[in-house]
């Protein structure tokens, strides 16, 4: 229950934040709840419910999720990299930052970081995609028909290495577990 009244409060409280252009970093603050908690420190599947909150406020704020909503599109989590370097205990405040990292012709990487008092806890690179039914949206089609004006990025490492990793884990886990098909 707690993460779908987190995810209402900020889509609801995003309509009323400043608009931002889709380059624009974003900040939300948060507080530590005690269904966050496992025993005493908040546990990593809440942090990683942080960041899918950050990602929901950026579509509010830049206009995507309307543009979204109206054409039908959807934008799943292909996948999720984290880092947890600090715990956070509860009723701590904390901040989340959240930003567009790169993106492609299939893949949008938006990167996140939890900080408390200036201090890294946990940081995440999430890549999402675009799409209408099983159509693939391009991003440039997104940015060409929000008017949004951004240069492309040079593609930062790591990247590149998260998705030599992604391939490795698939390739790792299908020959131990099998691929699934039966």
């Amino acid at each position: 229950m707690g993460r779908w009244l987190r995810i209402l409060c900020v889509l609801m409280t995003a309509r009323f934040r400043k608009k931002i252009s889709p380059d624009e970093e974003i900040s939300l603050n948060f507080r530590v709840w005690p269904t966050d908690v496992d025993l005493t420190i908040m546990n990593n599947t809440a942090m990683l419910a942080i960041t899918e909150l950050g990602r929901w406020d950026y579509a509010v704020r830049t206009g995507f999720l309307k543009y979204a909503w109206k054409n039908k599109f959807y934008f799943p989590l292909a996948s999720i990299s984290a880092q947890f370097r600090r715990p956070l205990k509860r009723f701590q405040k904390f901040e989340l930052r959240s930003q567009l990292i790169y993106w492609d012709e299939k893949w949008i990487y938006i990167g996140h970081r939890i900080v408390r008092k200036e201090k890294t806890i946990a940081v995440a690179l999430a890549k999402v995609t675009c799409r209408k039914a099983k159509e693939r949206i391009p991003f440039e089609r997104i940015m060409s028909d929000l008017n949004w004006e951004m240069k492309p990025k040079r593609r930062p490492e790591m990247i590149d290495e998260l998705e030599k990793g992604e391939t490795l884990l698939l390739e790792t886990c299908e020959a131990f577990l099998g691929d699934g098909k039966q």
